[in-house]
């Protein structure tokens, strides 16, 4: 073995750490779900249906409120006319209805938020993950960090490795029948 083929095996080492660090680099790819939920047109209309299913609920207990209110006005302007007996057993049951209620607010509440991660799993899912599976064949990633996951909130990274606003991009860009969309991913 002669010190020049050392040498030369020295610096083909090397080249092949660069290329091995630059083939690991290319392989991994950075994007936040939240941001391409927020961002894209499909998910503002899921959102969208989410507050007008919000403000609906609102709306019927603003209305509810407002009738167990009038209840009990009436209910103590009657007092005077009732037996302690019979004011407290009208108090009990007018007590009963608005716990239960609260209690059917409470669980459509529930509903609501139940539907809406349901409606995101199938938002990332079926929309959302095809299209960042498009950018890893172009990039020959075979990993993508979500840095909205707990793990990697805290992580530095090349934003060249950030796909986030091209996903967002494409996915305006190939998912336009946004009305159809979203029935087909809320019913």
């Amino acid at each position: 073995l002669k010190p020049e083929d050392c040498t030369a095996q020295t610096k083909n080492v090397a080249v092949e750490r660069d290329n091995l660090r630059e083939n690991i680099r290319r392989s991994i790819l950075v994007l936040s779900h939240e941001k391409i939920l927020n961002s894209t047109n499909l998910g503002l209309a899921l959102i969208e249906k989410l507050q007008k299913s919000e403000n609906t609920l609102r709306l019927e207990a603003e209305e509810a409120e407002k009738y167990f209110i009038a209840e009990e006005k009436k209910l103590t302007v009657d007092r005077k006319n009732l037996t302690p007996k019979d004011f407290l057993a009208m108090s009990d049951d007018f007590d009963k209805r608005v716990e239960l209620e609260r209690l059917n607010q409470r669980q459509k509440e529930k509903t609501i938020k139940r539907n809406f991660n349901k409606w995101k799993r199938k938002f990332y899912n079926s929309y959302m993950i095809p299209i960042v599976e498009q950018f890893m064949q172009g990039y020959g990633a075979s990993i993508v960090i979500d840095i909205d996951s707990q793990a990697f909130r805290s992580i530095i990274y090349d934003s060249r490795l950030n796909i986030t606003d091209r996903v967002i991009s494409e996915m305006n860009t190939a998912y336009r029948n946004i009305e159809e969309i979203v029935l087909k991913i809320t019913s």
